[in-house]
């Protein structure tokens, strides 16, 4: 049987920055759609810790990067507040800002060397003392010797942030599909036309005039020729949660590892890095890895309960540089390949999208992360849906 639908926009991914884009297209009138090849909020942005910090993550990012993560930021309390009232539900966001702890010499000389980077940036931290930590956090270890303060860092909780970006959706009137595999993007010459997709061993169709791809690692895996012109791998990111009584309020962080604590107690230890593609054991070598260095820095996890362990698939480009743009046929987008910043960068990929699909408005924040700089022909066709 096939299913006729229509829609102005469909995005292919029901990850955070899939559903962002989706909420963003939709509060601006457009019909949307999502389909997802399993359950929505399920891949990388259900392990996320969070963490919406550019001045922490100042060292692993360039100048460009930098400036996008900022105006994200900037943008998040904007972008939750709609979504809260959208929605009717929270999202966790938070303002204590983060800790960055030192617990040796060679710590402290990262530190020093980020601190150095930030400056250059121009991000604002505070120096601290091993007192000066102590005093803010007395959980954290007394091995402490130093630290940074970064006041403007945030975090919000992605697993409450898609739910309520899914009731946001529907509340807008968007449609999501869930356990369906795209079978085409369909094409008019140079145009999109809309998108077929197997679900329960049916074919649906919806037609519409602009896709955005948003599978984040799985996205070479879509039958679409421009999408396997990207140089995607997935890196695996192990992540524990813990629950008990809350020993902390901070994000804590040494160059080892994060703690990220939870309204509800709940604490975010993680994260690894393994390049081993579509590898989903949870192992015991990476559990016992972020346990002794979440230790060292918080001695009093120790009498926590273990409550989870996950792993996700960090969407990775070459260059570690988002995609985000024209990617092939006209009204064909890309919005992938955050790596470690999909929940950080989120408003802005989805606002700043909107604004190019929507009226056709390029943000000159946009241009560094131009899908077409991995491919050896001319740039694809650019425009905007009016």
């Amino acid at each position: 049987m096939t299913e006729n639908a229509h829609a102005d926009l469909v995005v292919i991914g029901g990850g955070m920055v899939g559903l962002a884009v989706a909420y963003e297209a939709a509060s601006r009138g457009l019909r949307v759609t999502v389909i997802e090849r399993d359950r929505v909020a399920a891949g990388a942005g259900h392990a996320a810790a969070g963490m919406l910090a550019p001045a922490s993550e100042a060292e692993a990012c360039d100048q460009a990067l930098t400036d996008f993560a900022l105006e994200s930021c900037q943008r998040y309390p904007e972008f939750v507040a709609r979504v809260e009232r959208d929605s009717g539900l929270g999202c966790g966001y938070r303002k204590e800002g983060s800790l960055l702890v030192a617990l040796n010499r060679d710590h402290a000389e990262e530190l020093d060397r980020l601190a150095a980077f930030q400056r250059r940036f121009g991000l604002h931290v505070e120096m601290l003392s091993a007192a000066e930590i102590l005093e803010r956090e007395p959980a954290v270890s007394s091995k402490a010797v130093g630290g940074l303060f970064a006041p403007d860092d945030r975090q919000v909780d992605p697993r409450r942030l898609q739910k309520a970006l899914v009731a946001g959706i529907r509340h807008r009137g968007g449609a999501i599909v869930q356990h369906a595999r795209v079978t085409s993007v369909d094409t008019a010459g140079d145009r999109v036309t809309g998108v077929t997709f197997t679900r329960a061993g049916e074919q649906h169709e919806t037609n519409a005039e602009t896709v955005v791809l948003a599978a984040g690692a799985w996205i070479a895996g879509l039958p679409v020729a421009a999408a396997r012109s990207l140089p995607m791998r997935p890196i695996k990111g192990q992540i524990l949660r813990l629950r008990g009584q809350p020993i902390v309020s901070h994000v804590l962080r040494t160059p080892d590892v994060y703690i990220v604590p939870r309204e509800s107690g709940e604490l975010v230890v993680g994260a690894t890095a393994e390049d081993l593609g579509f590898d989903e054991r949870r192992t015991a070598g990476a559990a016992f890895e972020l346990l002794r260095e979440a230790f060292r820095l918080l001695p009093g996890i120790a009498e926590l309960d273990v409550s989870e362990h996950t792993v996700g698939f960090r969407p990775a480009l070459r260059d570690a540089l988002p995609a985000i743009g024209p990617l092939g046929p006209r009204g064909l987008f890309a919005a992938t390949g955050h790596y470690r910043h999909g929940v950080m960068l989120s408003p802005a990929t989805a606002m700043l999208l909107a604004d190019w699909i929507v009226d056709g408005t390029l943000s000159p924040l946009l241009a560094p992360f131009d899908p077409s700089r991995f491919a050896l022909t001319a740039s694809p066709v650019r425009g905007g849906m009016r």
